[in-house]
């Protein structure tokens, strides 16, 4: 055999193999199926968790600080006094920090934050099962800027709040 036949024959192999020479219909690879499946309708926010959602104002605290405030505190048993009438609903304290400090410390921070809130709703009889803490430290600003403005808004807690069995529903609002 010659180099040019073999060639030949080489691409000629390559392109039937590749489909570029076969006229074979294309499969249908569309999945049959009896009917389409309904999507899942979003759940409705029951009144107490708008209320709820309405009473849960940030919580901010002072420079280098997770120490809350009596006003904080005041709004913190607003909202034990709701949780009480409305036992299935559920709460993620998310503590945050500034951009001063490292990413480590600034982490550190927003925990010990969300953590004092975690406490303080506890001691007034809120179920741990209810609540879960999580920090995101600097990673997540309110206000954006240097300045005192912004990093009183970001020195904060906030809260999402969920219910039903399920924390990890659709049906939760921040």
């Amino acid at each position: 055999m010659s180099t040019p036949r073999l060639t030949l024959t080489l691409a000629f192999a390559l392109a039937a193999t590749a489909g570029l020479g076969c006229k074979k219909k294309p499969t249908d690879t569309t999945p049959v199926t009896s009917a389409p499946l309904p999507a899942e309708a979003p759940k409705e926010v029951p009144r107490e968790v708008q209320e709820m959602k309405a009473n849960f104002e940030r919580v901010y605290f002072d420079f280098d600080s997770s120490e809350l405030t009596d006003t904080t505190k005041t709004l913190l048993d607003s909202n034990v006094s709701l949780m009480g009438k409305k036992t299935d609903i559920k709460v993620e304290v998310q503590g945050h920090a500034d951009e001063r400090g490292t990413t480590d410390y600034n982490l550190a921070l927003g925990q010990r934050r969300a953590q004092a809130v975690y406490n303080y709703l506890t001691a007034r009889g809120v179920a741990p099962s209810r609540l879960k803490v999580v920090s995101y430290g600097e990673e997540r600003p309110l206000a954006s800027g240097s300045s005192e403005t912004a990093w009183s808004k970001n020195r904060r807690a906030e809260f999402r709040i969920t219910w039903g069995e399920d924390p990890n529903v659709s049906g939760s609002t921040n």
